[in-house]
């Protein structure tokens, strides 16, 4: 037993090591000129080692970001409890909007590195399809279609580009808003809209 448990940390380590590797020759150089071997020198381990967990660095990448996915869909699944009732002020965070900025700060470089401004566009694709799919299925499911002003298609599009684009920025900056301030800001960008947030009154 304590075997087995000391060889799964080795993996951990190992792969942590290997995913730390790529962050950084991302961040250094971009996906597509970084080679297994500058992912291994950058690591300190052999190729062996590197080929005992992945076929390739489009290998190490997917696993890396579906890992993602799952990590953010089962955040997503809590707010599926939540109805509008729950969003009645724009000062107070919602706390699952707030661990879901916990988590993209407890990940920051990687998450920079594959889903900021200059990330992989394919994965921001696929993150946003599955964040839609499970709004869809959970939060917006119990909203009435003839109650929507808008097309829904409209409103989900709208709010995803404007929630990735805040995430992005903010990754771009360093994450210098603490996940609690990054919740209220995009609640009052929710709920007071674009317009209202600038300061200007409508009909003044």
């Amino acid at each position: 037993m304590g075997e087995a448990l000391s060889v799964d940390r080795r993996i951990l380590r190992t792969k942590l090591a290997i995913r730390e590797a790529l962050v950084d020759l991302i961040d250094e150089k971009g996906f597509d000129a970084l080679s297994v071997r500058d992912i291994t020198e950058q690591a300190d381990i052999n190729r062996g080692t590197f080929y005992l967990h992945y076929r390739d660095k489009f290998d190490l990448l997917e696993q890396t970001e579906l890992g993602i996915i799952q990590d953010i869909e089962e955040i997503i699944l809590q707010a599926n409890s939540l109805n509008l009732a729950d969003f009645n002020s724009t000062d107070k965070p919602l706390p699952i909007v707030v661990t879901m900025f916990d988590y993209l700060k407890e990940n920051a470089a990687l998450m920079h590195a594959i889903l900021g401004l200059k990330g992989d566009v394919t994965f921001q694709n696929q993150l946003r399809k599955a964040v839609e799919k499970n709004l869809k299925l959970g939060f917006l499911a119990g909203i009435k279609a003839e109650n929507f002003l808008v097309p829904s298609d409209y409103l989900i599009a709208y709010v995803l580009s404007a929630h990735f684009g805040v995430i992005q920025v903010w990754l771009q900056n360093g994450c210098v808003e603490s996940p609690k301030e990054m919740a209220i800001i995009l609640s009052k960008l929710s709920w007071d809209g674009p317009i209202r947030t600038t300061g200007f009154v409508l009909g003044l």
